[in-house]
């Protein structure tokens, strides 16, 4: 394997091989959780409306002009555009879903009853297939129709209340970290899903994924404190060693003192050997409470340190701490380049690298085969193989421009 190559092996059983996808999600935790599906094996099919997914709009971009998260979420897929207003792209759409094991969607909920593959249709038609919804607020509850993303997903799972400080305006997290969140928890739903049909008779289930409560489950221990203590958690009042990541010489370092012999390890790494020595700091409530005893020394010798030369005597000393990667320290680390963490797709090798493997398995690998197709690039073959559309009628739903 080398660095910088798609992890793909032809002869290789994937888990999800003879899984058919129809992605039909207008959101990146909807076209996340479909990308993860094709990695492992699925045929995954990208509907897209006639001009192209909203995706292929969002900042920010490749050289070339093309959306680099669109390019992300994409990838491993092919692509049809369809107008599922005109009949005839109904119709299209219908028999795609029929041919499929899972439909993923991110519409308002309604939406698909309207093009004839809801859930009612869903349990009349095809009891055996997987609908998978990925939504703000799920499919009930009362805000169920109303719209939502990222930044209101950490709004709502009050996951913003806890991030900055308390003198300043709460924080959401970085990019589309929630997003991705609820598209991890959809793959999981789907796979389970899967499970479940292989152990009964194929019978299919709808899961519902709601990204405000995928953000709010591991909302701890913030939320727990509150259930379980009646704690209400707020924003720190000041980053210094004990809450944050601070300064050294080439950037920023995260330390870990929770235990006692992280403290006198690390202590004497620092050179602090009389803070090493002395056995009050051995416990955890004596460092929260007499923290300005030691903080401003401490934080001047790591001040005076690199972060990947304290990291590396650190972890000999098996003290838990992290140097804080930019994002170009990050795609050029060897550790991670060591383990394939960037690749490229296998039919695309001077394009695009990506992050790599969310996790390896030994017998059904990961892979990154395709890259991002063009808007309705494989509309031909998609009808024929997903809907069994002979030449003529594929070519008689392009003269009514039902296809993008």
């Amino acid at each position: 394997m080398t660095n910088g190559d798609a992890v793909t092996d032809d002869a290789a059983a994937r888990a999800l091989d003879d899984v058919r996808v129809i992605d039909l999600s207008t959101s990146v935790a909807g076209t996340w959780c479909t990308r993860l599906l094709a990695d492992f094996g699925a045929d995954v099919i990208a509907v897209e409306p006639p001009g192209g997914s909203l995706l292929r709009s969002l900042a920010p971009f490749a050289d070339d002009g093309t959306s680099v998260i669109a390019s992300y979420v994409l990838a491993n897929k092919r692509s049809i555009m369809l107008d599922v207003g005109h009949p005839q792209g109904r119709r299209a759409l219908s028999a795609m879903v029929r041919e499929s094991q899972i439909v993923v969607e991110s519409g308002t909920p309604g939406t698909l009853d309207s093009w004839g593959i809801g859930l009612d249709q869903r349990d009349a038609r095809w009891p055996k297939q997987i609908l998978v919804s990925v939504t703000p607020h799920g499919q009930d509850g009362g805000r169920e129709h109303l719209p939502g993303n990222d930044l209101t997903a950490y709004a709502y799972s009050g996951w913003a209340s806890v991030n900055g400080l308390a003198d300043r305006e709460p924080l959401k997290g970085s990019g589309y970290t929630g997003s991705y969140l609820a598209g991890v928890a959809a793959y999981a739903g789907a796979v389970t899903a899967l499970c479940y049909a292989d152990q009964h008779e194929g019978e299919g289930q709808h899961v519902d994924v709601a990204e405000s409560e995928a953000a709010g489950i591991v909302f701890a221990p913030a939320l727990l404190a509150t259930l379980y203590a009646g704690a209400v958690a707020g924003r720190k009042p000041g980053m210094d060693l004990m809450t944050g990541p601070v300064p050294v010489r080439d950037g920023h370092f995260a330390l870990t003192l929770s235990r006692a012999h992280f403290w006198r390890d690390a202590m004497t790494v620092l050179g602090l050997d009389e803070l090493s020595a002395d056995r009050r700091f051995d416990s955890g409530w004596y460092h929260r409470e007499h923290r300005d005893e030691f903080m401003p020394l401490v934080q001047e010798r790591m001040a005076q340190r690199d972060k990947m030369e304290l990291f590396d005597a650190l972890g000999t000393m098996r003290v838990v701490a992290g140097p804080v990667l930019d994002t170009a320290e990050l795609s050029e680390n060897e550790h991670l380049r060591a383990r394939a963490a960037f690749v490229r797709p296998s039919e695309d090798p001077e394009g695009l690298e990506y992050p790599g493997a969310p996790f390896v398995m030994s017998e059904t690998p990961w892979a990154l085969d395709r890259r991002a197709p063009r808007a309705g690039e494989n509309a031909v073959r998609v009808l024929r193989d997903a809907a069994d559309y002979t030449d003529d009628w594929i070519g008689g739903l392009a003269e009514q421009g039902v296809l993008g």
